[in-house]
């Protein structure tokens, strides 16, 4: 049945590319100038946005990073830009094999309908498409922007091949009735699109991490002989989730990123894992050796355990800072650390900033300055490691879970991170824009070639956001995305 409708759809694409080529040839005289940028918005076509389904996570803890978000206030944007509202329609699926059908019913319809007006309805036309990818709930924790670090092409799923092909002879043919295509997050196997937004990857997650580890503990001052403890918590999903090889890759991945920042400090020395499952000659594929399965709080709960508490010790160790790849590991790694007995905050590892002065910025006053970080408050000349080692250590995530707020405001996490959602409606739309006023994209700010599929593709980049208690309130509460409420206060 699939087969039958790729060929039926291939056998379209050439009809249509021959009633094009006869349509442009008699529009030529009377169109042969370009509309100029600034032109009336119903210059610039119709817009259709097609996204995954809203993923669910495994703790019904909610990353910002949310389709639902972000399309809003794509098409919000794309009015400021000039395009008709009622000209913007959004579509939702499931999995691949229900999107690629829609696109594929959507585009049909579009180039038919140009064909038979024998007008440019299908050059008037873009689409945004953010690809249904595997995935499983593990990887969902990070949100929904995230680039599946597998090949699309790599899966052994007949039904998922089909899907791809599917997908790809839709776009094609969309392209070649003149359509504009804009691929948001995840690449298509075979198909270039117009424009590529890439979104949040795997790598770039633990590599933010891993920076402000670097700024917050200054490892730069830190030496062999007196150096700074860190533990890094990779989760995969169990050998019975069927996609477990989504988040392993995802986990091989990021820990290249982690590993890029952190990797020299741990071979001179001056950072050590308090498990020494990270040491000197790790190297940037030794990934698996951090790596854990967390289908349940009490997985994370146990791998902290028996990193923190070595058996036969009475007491748990000393540890400066844990990165925890995403909010969700971060809120159950909290819990336990304070079930262990680890006292204070990060407020106190950085004596300006307070939690007075925390709830003072969140209030109305300026954001709080960075400055260098001195040994943990408390610990005098004479004091040694051990009498300090159940100071609360710093604490990274990623995904800024509403309900994690408050531990940033509380000193407990450190910090998460977190898509520019606002930037990327705004980067999506202009783009849209530029593309159907024939204008040249790659002029756009953040907008550069890379290779997609192996052709050279305008791309939007947007740099992740790293929000602490510092920056909390310009960032998330100033631009709306979270209220003084979510923050608890």
């Amino acid at each position: 049945m699939a087969s039958h409708r790729i060929g039926t759809l291939k056998a379209l694409v050439a009809s249509l590319a021959c009633i094009g080529m006869l349509s442009m040839a008699g529009a030529c005289g009377a169109n042969g100038d370009k509309q100029p940028t600034q032109s009336a918005s119903a210059g610039l076509g119709s817009v259709a946005i097609f996204t995954p389904s809203d993923g669910i996570t495994l703790s019904q803890h909610t990353p910002l990073n949310k389709w639902a978000k972000l399309v809003p206030s794509i098409k919000s944007e794309l009015v400021e830009q000039g395009f008709t509202a009622k000209q913007i329609s959004t579509h939702t699926d499931g999995n691949l094999d229900k999107q690629s059908q829609d696109i594929q019913d959507y585009v049909v319809s579009r180039a038919a309908e140009a064909s038979s007006k024998r007008s440019s309805t299908g050059s008037a036309t873009t689409l945004i498409v953010a690809p249904c990818t595997s995935t499983d709930s593990t990887t969902t924790q990070y949100g929904d922007y995230v680039t599946n670090p597998l090949d699309s092409e790599s899966s052994s799923n007949d039904a998922d091949v089909a899907a791809d092909q599917r997908m790809t002879s839709a776009l094609t043919l969309a392209r070649k009735s003149g359509m504009h295509v804009i691929v948001l997050s995840n690449d298509i196997g075979g198909f270039s699109p117009d424009a590529f937004v890439q979104m949040s990857t795997a790598r770039s997650i633990g590599e933010i991490q891993a920076k402000q580890l670097v700024s917050k503990l200054q490892l730069d001052s830190a030496s062999a002989t007196n150096p700074k403890t860190i533990e890094v918590f990779l989760p995969v999903g169990s050998a019975k989730d069927e996609d477990q090889s989504v988040s392993m890759a995802f986990a091989k991945e990021a820990f290249k990123g982690i590993w890029t920042v952190l990797g020299p400090y741990f071979k001179s020395g001056a950072v050590v894992s308090a498990s020494d499952t990270l040491n000197a000659s790790t190297s940037a594929t030794s990934w698996s050796s951090v790596a854990f399965t967390a289908s349940s709080d009490n997985d994370v709960k146990q791998e902290l355990d028996s990193r923190l508490e070595p058996q036969g010790a009475t007491k748990p160790v000393h540890i400066d800072g844990i990165i925890a790849m995403n909010d969700y590991i971060a809120s159950v790694i909290v819990q336990e650390l304070d079930a262990l007995g680890y006292e204070g905050s990060s407020a106190e590892i950085n004596p300006s900033i307070s939690i007075l002065g925390i709830v003072g910025n969140l209030a109305g006053h300026k954001d709080l300055t960075k400055s260098a970080v001195p040994s943990p408050a408390g610990l005098g000349q004479d004091d040694t490691p051990s009498e300090a080692s159940l100071q609360w250590p710093i604490v990274t995530g990623y995904g800024a879970y509403t309900d994690m707020l408050p531990d940033i405001v509380n000193g407990k996490l450190w910090m998460t991170a977190l898509e520019d959602r606002a930037q990327l409606a705004t980067g999506i739309a202009k783009v849209s824009r530029q593309l159907a006023s024939g204008g040249d994209v790659t002029a756009l700010q953040s907008v550069s070639k890379t290779t997609v599929n192996g052709k050279s593709v305008p791309t939007l980049t947007q740099s992740l956001i790293a929000v602490s208690a510092s920056n909390l309130k310009s960032e998330l509460i100033d631009t709306g995305y979270v209220t003084l409420a979510d923050a608890g206060l």
